[in-house]
């Protein structure tokens, strides 16, 4: 069918319409599966947050930040304590964070040659060897690495993540979000997931919705994702995060994007790519519609933590594992833990090393 047709067709769906699919393509998994929703339990560790990009609506960026929040290489002390107490609350994911490319910054380059370290990509490889070593799994998000880079470090992480967010070129234009953010240039996230691809890295992507693109901008992001996992099967889960506004950020939409909106995408996420790839929503983004995301098709609430927030929105805090967990048994569901890579990468040839399987199966017996 021509796709022009297709998003025209997907955008006209009504949520009803939109629930009747979702339903029929959960159908199609086995009965064990169909009624399971996943999460991974774990901990950030945010490594830097100077970035070359100034992405309008970022609150994680050095240039939003108070002095005291203003990180220009996470300490590695703090980083050893946040993995004993990691392993007292029974985490198994360490997810790892920073802004892009922050040796850019003299201030940074100065804190790394002080630790003995060359670029940022040394502490980077360091860190995720570090917290294999202590049985912990590295997920890593620290914007673009080159394809040498991403082959280097995929040895020590279980997965990776990179958002698309948006490829639409208008919100580069002057006064739109990324306008000053040289490394959110669409051409780049599609290599760097392309490279993820042929390097067989279990990997999430996704959409940051309510930044000045439409429903079909949206779709059409979405197919290119599905298609980028058509050619390489690496993309894990699509994760349809919403803009939340955040004090002192420039970006002040006059229109924020609404609940409906999200719902709506999540469920033509789903239709989309069918049960390829999970469907994953931000729980503590959307507090009081988790059984509308329920019906719209998720599979996933990604990584919550016991003990570290949301650094990207942190005045939205985790919610109890418990409280989901009721949700979902209200509406024929069972919460359950996984580890940062699903089971099928775990059982896929070349897409994980013998230092993330010797984690895996140490905690293989462990998941409740």
């Amino acid at each position: 069918m021509n796709l022009i047709k297709t998003i025209d067709q997907l955008e006209k769906l009504t949520l009803r319409e939109i629930i009747q699919k979702v339903r029929e393509i959960k159908n199609e998994l086995p009965q064990n599966e169909r009624k399971i929703i996943t999460f991974s339990k774990n901990f950030t560790i945010p490594l830097s947050n100077y970035c070359i990009n100034n992405c309008s609506y970022c609150y994680f960026n050095h240039r939003m930040k108070a002095q005291n929040e203003i990180i220009v290489l996470f300490d590695l002390k703090k980083i050893k304590k946040l993995m004993t107490k990691a392993h007292q609350l029974d985490c198994k994911e360490a997810l790892i964070i920073s802004g892009e490319h922050p040796d850019q910054f003299q201030i940074v380059k100065k804190g790394l040659k002080l630790r003995g370290f060359e670029g940022f990509f040394d502490y980077l490889l360091y860190i995720c060897k570090l917290l294999l070593s202590k049985k912990l799994l590295p997920h890593t998000n620290v914007g673009y690495l080159s394809y040498d880079k991403l082959e280097q470090i995929k040895d020590y992480n279980a997965s990776m993540g990179l958002m698309l967010e948006s490829s639409q070129p208008r919100l580069f234009k002057k006064g739109e979000v990324h306008n000053e953010s040289p490394g959110k240039k669409p051409d780049k996230r599609i290599e760097f997931i392309k490279n993820a691809g042929k390097l067989k890295i279990p990997f999430t992507t996704g959409l940051l919705l309510g930044i000045g693109e439409n429903m079909i901008d949206r779709i059409k992001d979405l197919f290119l994702i599905k298609e980028l996992n058509d050619e390489y099967e690496h993309i894990q889960e699509i994760i349809i995060q919403n803009f939340v506004s955040k004090p002192n950020i420039r970006y002040n939409p006059k229109t924020p994007i609404g609940i409906k909106d999200i719902i709506k995408t999540t469920g033509i996420a789903k239709i989309i790519v069918e049960n390829s790839i999970k469907i994953q929503i931000p729980p503590n983004l959307i507090p009081g519609y988790e059984k509308q995301f329920l019906k719209v098709g998720i599979d996933d609430f990604g990584g919550i933590s016991p003990f570290t927030r949301d650094e990207i929105n942190p005045y939205k805090p985790w919610p109890k594992i418990e409280h989901l967990k009721k949700i979902c048994k209200a509406e024929g569901f069972d919460l359950k833990e996984r580890l940062p890579i699903y089971d099928k990468f775990i059982r896929k040839k070349n897409f994980i090393s013998s230092q993330i399987n010797n984690v895996i199966e140490f905690y293989c017996n462990n998941i409740s």
